[in-house]
């Protein structure tokens, strides 16, 4: 877990199938952003493709928080790969329909629907 101003960002990463999946803890936002980015990078080195960022443990985001998630999506979709974001808490959805952010990154109501989705786009069966 890396330190930053007092607070901590973990970042949990997992694997399910070709997909990896991201679960950041705590709030995604400015001060938090280089220990978000540092976990990400370290996936970013060895991954690319597929990518569902599972956000049920973030409290709380800020337009720092937004870009960086904005960037995971252009990473992703750049190489081809799909990026979904999960399990949004109400308070981060509504950041997401307010900045149209809805229009641009799939949102799936919780992980698994998230990884069905990401398996739809790729044309796989379930």
């Amino acid at each position: 877990m890396l330190e930053s101003g007092g607070r901590s960002m973990d970042v949990r990463i997992e694997k399910a199938d070709d997909v990896a999946v991201l679960i950041p803890v705590g709030n995604l936002v400015a001060s938090e952003i280089d220990s978000f980015n540092a976990h990400i990078g370290k996936l970013l080195d060895t991954h690319s493709g597929d990518l569902l960022l599972d956000m049920s443990r973030i409290s709380f985001m800020d337009s720092s928080g937004l870009d960086a998630v904005m960037s995971l999506n252009r990473f992703a979709t750049a190489g081809g790969g799909v990026f979904v974001c999960a399990a949004l808490p109400d308070n981060l959805l509504k950041v997401f329909r307010v900045t149209r952010a809805d229009q641009k990154i799939r949102l799936a109501a919780t992980g698994l629907e998230g990884l069905m989705m990401i398996k739809a786009q790729r044309g796989e069966q379930s």
